[in-house]
């Protein structure tokens, strides 16, 4: 393993770590923090320090898995043995990340919560379940799914 090998590892590791702490947060903000701060009789100005601190591991991740993914799809992409459906699947797993990253950075550019999101009309509550806390962690959840694929057809096209 060469020293490019090893910088690609860490670039590898922290990319890893930013999905994981971005939706690992995610999944403890929805089902553990805002079930209980709903329970509790916190001060709006409380719940907003939550939502703020939240927030700085959000942006945090994002710009970590912007610079770490467009270094490891470049790496990946000058393989030899990269297939069509390596490709494709990449292409759908950016996409998505893109999406997540749309949604929080220009959608929902102060909080992470969702009661100040009141949704009227048929578009309004499709979109407003679009652009949900949840919609963004069920999108996450996907793009770490993809990632196990494109891991896969790799892998796959290193023994034919």
């Amino acid at each position: 393993m060469g020293v490019l090998d090893w910088i690609l590892l860490v670039i590898r590791w922290g990319h890893a770590v930013a999905a994981v702490a971005w939706v690992g947060g995610g999944i403890f903000y929805l089902l553990v923090l805002r079930p209980a701060m709903r329970r509790t009789e916190l001060s709006a100005e409380a719940n907003r320090n939550v939502g703020v601190e939240f927030r700085g591991l959000v942006n945090t991740a994002i710009a970590v898995l912007l610079l770490t993914g467009v270094i490891l799809s470049v790496a990946r992409l000058t393989e030899d043995s990269i297939t069509i459906a390596y490709v494709a699947v990449l292409v759908v797993k950016i996409v998505l990340a893109l999406y997540m990253f749309y949604v929080v950075r220009f959608l929902r550019p102060t909080t992470y919560t969702d009661e100040d999101r009141a949704a009227t009309g048929w578009w309004g509550k499709v979109r407003a379940g679009l652009t949900s806390a949840g919609a963004v962690l069920i999108i996450g959840l996907i793009v770490i799914g993809l990632a196990d694929v494109l891991t896969f057809l790799f892998e796959d096209s290193l023994r034919q």
